[in-house]
């Protein structure tokens, strides 16, 4: 990172390139359009910003395309007037130009979103969609008649170019001033549109103000137990104390978010709906955000402070020092044995078991534990295995890294298919196979500390991989689901072993420690999240006869939601499921996940969840979903009788209307099933 940046002058950096609308009326036609179509300036900010906080693209990145080549081709043809049968792009309107910032932003080199799109959970949208959608498959209808932007006979559209990940939220600007280098943009709230930003380059980087710091600073909620009940004194103290980054309020999920600055840190505060604190500070380092809290008369607490989630972070985590008995504060593992003696590991010679020339350079090398798969890996990036049961051995090879592999590991899955991973020094990991395209791999992982250690093996729950970092991060992956828990265990792991009991054994020269994991900790959504995916929900529809793809995020969202975000997912899945009172086709497979999410424990979104069921049990007895639905209910009968002890009486009441519409039996031969 570089030197301390004072983020409360931020707001003169951003006056000094962006629009000037207010300037306007004072500017001829052609004087303003040459000032809106000088981006220059305005990227050169954002590409400070990310770096300020910490990103900055990797080499081998694999940059999200703004469409593929059958895409291009489509639209090509679409320009020219030959649709062809299916018309996927219905929703555009091609008689409009896209501007030049939006243009420029997919192409930027530091583009953080094309290069790193989980860092925002967003959806782009490309070329822009109009608004009301003609396909009807868009959710925000056009400016209303009477709105400030258009006036009388306008143009009353707006282009969407990015939605919130279940598309609660669009994002656009005014098909009226497409033809602007870089016009402002809008958002859907639930009253219609408002200015988000007074740009799209504006806008481009109010985004990554919004996810950044979160993801690469240090981060501390701040709540009523902070300044006691009076949220209004919270926001004068933060108002009085701090300057305002001079961007517009964020607009999001029910949030209008405001954002200040101070020397290392922003500070943000939310006067909408928000979900777990009304107030965030992220920082840079600790020392910003502590000096933050000062100024605030906050009583901090170092427990309190979220150190960074980014994968870029060193996390200060310090030497392993772990007892026999010690468990993790959230009961992923405990210690059943320690040992100070390293763990004794097996020299492989890979010519000795190939019988071919040995692969110049090479770093590591591993056995699988069925002794059939042998990989290794060398100082260049290259990536080498030979299948051993195969007559004669297959081989593989890719160059594959920008860094010498540091280690390697497989397995065989169900398929008998090898599998393995490759880590390197600049602290990537990659799976490769036979079967298993490289370049195409949704597990590709990129932290910015040496990969020490990779062991794979299946447990009860399925095929995982360990993988150990430099600095003492070591996360267990799912390979079925992509579950991850990230356990910080300790700096100088060089040796790890996944043991298909579900314990994992961590060496270095600390001694040996023996884990034992527990799935059901590590990945609390692991059952739910496979029972998702053996759903076919793009065949599926939802609401407006959209596919039902989105619907499995939804419910998951709905089983790990707070109370103050449960009643918008009930409210998402509701508007989806359901289309005028009559459920969807998505709604049948959905009612059983549903109600065993409703009856898990501490499940925030209970009551939401019943009476959403109930009115789909209650739908018309020839409604194929309802009639899943019904079968559900009466399956899980014990359950819902249960429910209707819950001490939540909005809980009793929506489980009894599920019993009742269900046409269940209510006597209770057994009122606490185990």
């Amino acid at each position: 990172m570089t030197g301390i940046v004072d983020y409360g002058r931020f707001a003169e950096r951003l006056r000094q390139v962006m629009p000037r609308w207010d300037e306007r009326t004072r500017m001829s036609e052609e004087e303003f359009a040459e000032h809106l179509a000088d981006t220059g300036p305005r990227w050169e900010l954002l590409r400070q910003f990310q770096e300020e906080w910490g990103y900055v693209p990797l080499e081998d990145d694999t940059v999200w395309p703004r469409w593929s080549e059958d895409e291009h081709k489509a639209y090509v043809r679409r320009l020219s007037g030959r649709t062809g049968d299916d018309d996927r792009f219905a929703d555009v309107d091609l008689t409009l130009p896209i501007p030049k910032a939006l243009d420029e932003w997919w192409d930027l080199p530091f583009n953080s979103f094309t290069h790193r799109p989980r860092l925002y959970w967003t959806n782009p949208l490309w070329p822009p969609t109009v608004r009301p959608d003609p396909t009807g498959y868009g959710a925000s209808d056009g400016l209303p008649e009477d709105n400030p932007y258009v006036g009388p006979g306008g143009d009353r559209r707006v282009c969407v170019l990015m939605a919130e990940n279940q598309y609660c939220n669009e994002w656009g600007y005014l098909a009226a001033e497409a033809g602007m280098a870089d016009p402002r943009v809008f958002v859907s709230v639930e009253k219609g549109w408002v200015e988000q930003s007074r740009s799209v380059s504006e806008f481009f980087l109010q985004l990554a103000v919004e996810r950044l710091p979160e993801h690469f600073g240090w981060t501390l909620p701040l709540g009523e137990e902070d300044f006691g009940a009076d949220e209004a004194e919270m926001a004068r103290r933060v108002r009085e104390r701090f300057p305002e980054l001079g961007l517009l309020p964020w607009r999001e999920l029910g949030a209008r978010t405001y954002a200040y600055g101070a020397p290392d840190a922003i500070i943000r505060y939310n006067a909408g709906e928000y979900h777990d604190a009304p107030l965030h500070i992220h920082a840079r380092t600790r020392a910003a955000l502590r000096r933050v809290a000062d100024t605030l008369g906050i009583d901090l607490r170092e427990e309190r402070i979220a150190a960074p989630d980014s994968e870029d972070a060193r996390l200060d985590i310090g030497p392993v020092s772990i007892s026999a008995g010690d468990t993790d504060d959230r009961g992923r593992w405990t210690a059943r044995q320690v040992s100070p003696e390293r763990p004794e590991h097996a020299e492989i010679s890979f010519g000795r078991l190939t019988g071919d020339a040995e692969p110049p350079g090479l770093t590591v090398t591993a056995l699988d534990s069925e002794a059939v798969t042998l990989v290794a890996g060398d100082r260049d990036g290259g990536v080498h295995a030979r299948l051993l049961d195969a007559d004669p051995p297959h081989a593989l090879h890719h160059a594959l890294h920008k860094g010498a592999i540091t280690a390697v590991t497989s397995m065989r899955t169900l398929t008998g298919a090898p599998v393995m991973w490759s880590g390197d020094d600049k602290g990537v990991v990659r799976i490769w196979g036979s079967n298993v395209d490289p370049r195409d791999t949704p597990y590709d992982v990129r932290r910015r500390n040496r990969v020490t250690a990779l062991h794979a093996e299946s447990l009860p729950t399925g095929p995982a991989v360990a993988i150990a970092w430099s600095d003492g991060l070591v996360r267990i992956w799912d390979v079925f689901t992509l579950l991850a828990a990230d356990l910080e265990l300790g700096s100088g792991i060089d040796h790890l072993v996944l043991r298909p009991d579900a314990t994992l054994v961590v060496g270095g020269d600390h001694g040996t420690v023996t884990l034992q994991l527990h799935p059901e900790r590590l990945w609390p959504t692991h059952e739910l999240t496979v029972r998702l995916g053996k759903v076919d929900w793009e065949s599926l529809a939802t609401s407006r006869d959209r596919d039902a793809s989105g619907i499995p995020d939804l419910i998951l969202r709905a089983a790990t939601a707070n109370a103050d975000y449960a009643e918008r997912t009930v409210e998402a899945l509701a508007s989806r499921l359901l289309e005028k009172d009559a459920p969807c086709s998505a709604a049948g497979p959905a009612a059983p996940l549903l109600l065993d999410v409703a009856a898990a424990p501490g499940c925030e979104a209970r009551a939401g969840l019943l009476e959403l069921l109930a009115r789909i049990v209650g739908a018309p007895t020839a409604d194929r979903s309802a009639a899943q639905a019904r079968a559900a209910a009466a399956s899980r009968r014990p359950t819902l009788l249960a429910l209707l002890d819950d001490p939540d009486p909005a809980v009793r009441a929506a489980a009894a209307t599920v019993i009742e519409a269900a046409d269940l039996d209510t006597v209770r031969s057994n009122p606490h099933p185990t």
